[in-house]
């Protein structure tokens, strides 16, 4: 009867554990599932980053120090900064263009599998200047983007957009070209 009672006292010591164990690791591993260590971004990167008049490609340039982010996006011999973050393969990353208007787009994305894409969307952050559409309403879509890391080929010159631009669209001016 003593062993059994012994026995009984073990199974149920085993069954608590596994259950604070479990308890352990759902509270660690918060609402986006399990903590992933983050993905691989620091480099150059082309984007190609769709905006209200056509595709706008640059260049980004990623520092990264564990899960934050900052660097450089480049369009048309420009240079503007960039902080964000990175949290398994998600990414956020903020760029305020300045001039006359301005205004901070934020891109969220998702790095691939093998870490040389990224694919996501683009939004205006902050209530910024905005496009005025048709009557006057605002129009804040979402923008797509994706970026692919490594540069093939080198600009043309600084105030160009990369050599591969193959966009049959004008090329904006000035600073006021991704204005959502």
């Amino acid at each position: 009867m003593m062993q059994r009672r012994s026995l009984q006292l073990a199974l149920f010591s085993l069954i608590v554990a596994g259950s604070v164990l479990a308890g352990a690791a759902r509270a660690r591993d918060n609402d986006h599932g399990p903590a992933r260590k983050a993905a691989k971004v620091r480099g150059k990167w082309r984007i190609a980053w769709n905006v209200r008049l056509g595709t706008v490609r640059g260049i980004l340039t990623f520092r990264q120090s564990a899960e934050q982010v900052t660097g450089t996006f480049e369009e048309y011999g420009q240079t503007f900064p960039l902080s964000g973050n990175i949290r398994g393969r998600a990414i956020t990353f903020d760029v305020p263009f300045s001039g006359a208007l301005p205004y901070t787009i934020e891109f969220q994305g998702t790095v691939d599998g093998d870490g040389d894409r990224m694919t996501g969307v683009s939004s205006m952050k902050g209530g910024g200047h905005v496009f005025l559409g048709h009557a006057g309403e605002q129009v804040q879509p979402e923008r797509p983007w994706t970026a692919t890391k490594g540069l093939k080929r080198p600009n043309n010159s600084p105030d160009q957009p990369p050599e591969d631009d193959d966009d049959d669209h004008p090329k904006p001016a000035g600073p006021g070209r991704g204005a959502q």
